[in-house]
Formats: structure tokens, sequence, C-alpha cells
């Protein structure tokens, strides 16, 4: 049982040594050097689709404004905008949030799923004057994530209005603690309401969508130590917007569209009667010009979808392929 386990957490961390390995293969990351990558701008594709720069309320289904979106998040305790973590036209819709709730008079906290709490200090009071040393004491790109430059514009609307920016992901070693199918500590497991179960619907989904992303790599059976580091790190983001619910100045969240939906996510961990705008950043997709070609124009998942150009066309899973074939290793696809 024990060696079961250990295997099963080995292939958690090899999963996440292989994506930041292929981040920076594909030039999304700044691998393990302290040089931020150059301020090179991405020249998305099929901006010219009919649907880029819709906005979609999933409940009627038909087309708003963006400005009528704002105007209906200006009174909600949280707003969560969903990213596509490599497309820089997501984190300029994110950055539009804090803008649009500054100018609404509103001074929401900024939970990010990108910050850990260890940085928490380098975001104190932070200033415009600020904002440009950032991404060095954040160790931002060295950690794996896309270029700086693109998650900037957010940090500079923060400064800009006040807002106060705060970590949503967990300590790194309680999200290797959770991987290792260890439980969280009495404090945390009260703090992040670990208690509360998926159900079996739940679990499944989670599954389902690890199994996808990840290609195949890691079999389902494996892939119980990715459930409990999504889950630990979707109750951390949540109880970190509690509080700030609780300050009565409310959130905004910067995170991946698996972290933002309704049905298991972020939303899930939230207390009910609290008011959310829950709002997907959705790459368009050849010979899909309709609102019912896309699975995350889905009302049970989020509230709202806007839609955008892509980032490129090439499969991930083919790169990915590309990628283990490179480290002489083999795979292929589950279909």
């Amino acid at each position: 049982m024990l060696k079961k386990a250990m295997n099963a957490f080995a292939f958690a961390i090899t999963y996440s040594a292989l994506t930041l390995a292929s981040e920076a293969a594909s030039g999304q990351s700044g691998g393990n050097e302290s040089k931020l990558a150059e301020k090179v701008p991405v020249e998305l594709l099929m901006t010219d689709h009919p649907l880029v720069d819709t906005v979609w309320d999933l409940k009627t289904g038909k087309q708003i404004s963006q400005a009528e979106l704002w105007k209906r998040a200006a009174d909600k305790d949280h707003i969560l905008v969903g990213e596509k973590h490599d497309n820089p036209r997501h984190h300029e819709i994110q950055a539009e949030a804090l803008k649009q709730m500054g100018a609404a008079g509103r001074n929401p906290f900024i939970v990010m799923e990108m910050i850990e709490p260890k940085y928490l200090k380098w975001l104190k009071e932070l200033k415009p004057e600020d904002v440009a040393g950032l991404a060095e004491k954040l160790e931002w790109e060295q950690r794996g994530w896309p270029a700086w430059h693109m998650y900037e514009p957010i940090f500079n609307e923060a400064a800009e209005f006040g807002m106060r920016v705060v970590p949503g992901a967990p300590e790194r070693e309680l999200l290797l603690k959770v991987g290792q199918g260890k439980q969280p500590s009495e404090e945390n497991a009260k703090s992040f309401r670990w208690n509360q179960q998926y159900s079996e619907e739940q679990n499944n989904s989670l599954l389902d969508e690890l199994e996808r992303s990840h290609c195949g790599v890691v079999p389902r059976e494996n892939l119980g130590p990715m459930v409990g580091m999504q889950r630990i790190k979707d109750a951390s983001m949540a109880s970190f917007m509690r509080t700030a619910k609780n300050s009565e100045r409310g959130s905004i969240l910067i995170a991946g569209n698996g972290h933002t939906r309704k049905d298991r996510g972020v939303p899930w961990w939230l207390d009910s009667k609290d008011s959310t705008l829950n709002l997907a950043a959705v790459e368009v997709g050849a010979g899909k010009d309709q609102l019912s070609d896309y699975s995350l124009a889905d009302v049970n998942r989020f509230d709202y979808v806007w839609f955008t150009g892509r980032v490129e066309t090439t499969d991930p899973c083919e790169k990915y392929a590309e990628l283990l074939e490179k480290m002489g290793k083999k795979h292929t696809p589950k279909k």
C-alpha cells in the first residue's frame, strides 16, 4: 500500500517537472533562469473569429456588452476571473476587472493562484513604483509561470487603486504533504474547511479533467495525489477570499479556469450566502462559431464567458509527446 502511494506521488511530482520543462521549451516560462523573459508581444491567432471579444450570459444564453458585465459585477462579494495561463488577452481582461471595480469605488482584495504566503511581505502597501521590481522578488518566472509582462498589468491596476494583493496558493510544504496523502494540520483543516468532501460525481469529474489535461501520461489510478493537490489549492484560495469578505471589502480571484469553475472549484468552498460573479476567459476554436460548441460555456460551471483569440492551434498533447520522445520516453496520447 505504501509503495503504491509513493508511486502515485512520484507520478505527480514527475508530471509537475515535465510540465515546467514543457513550458520552458515552448517559451511560456523562464525555467530556472533568474533573467526575465523578453517582453515580446504574443500574436494571438484567430482574432477574426466572430466570437472574439464577445461576452455571454450563460443563464440566458444571450450576448451582453462588456460594460453590462462590469455593471453586474460591481456589487458582488466575489468576482472570479478565470484564465488560460499563457494567453495575454486573458490577463488584460483580469486587469480590466480591477480597473472597473476601482472606478466603481470598490477596493477588493486581489487573491492570486500564483502567489504563495511566503511572498506576502513584498505585497504590503504596494505602490505603482514597486511593481517593476516585483517579478524577481516573487520569483515569478523561476517558478514556472508564464512571462511576467503578461501579468504585470494586473499588479499595476492593483497598485494604482491601492488594492491589496494577497496569496491564493497554500504553503508549498502543505501542498506536498497533501500530495503524499497526509492530512493538513488541525489548524489548516479548520481554516480551509478540509472536512468538506467531494461527492463521487465531483471526484470523477476532476479525475476526468486531470486525465485529459495530462494527456494520459499519468494512469487514472495514480491521479489521487493530484486530486488532493487540486482540492487544497481551491480550499486555500477560498479561505483567503472568505477572509476578504469578512473585512467587508470582498475579493477578485485571478486563477486558471479549472480552479474558478462553480461545480467543484473555488466557489464550492465559499459561503453559499456570498454573492459571486464567475467569468471564464475562453479561447475560440476553428469551426466553433456557436456558444453551444464550447464545453466551458456551461452555466453549471460559470456565469459568463468572454471569448478571445488563441495562443496556438497545435494539440498540446502532440507537443507533450514530442517532449517525452526527446527525453527518451514513449507516450501514446489517450483518446
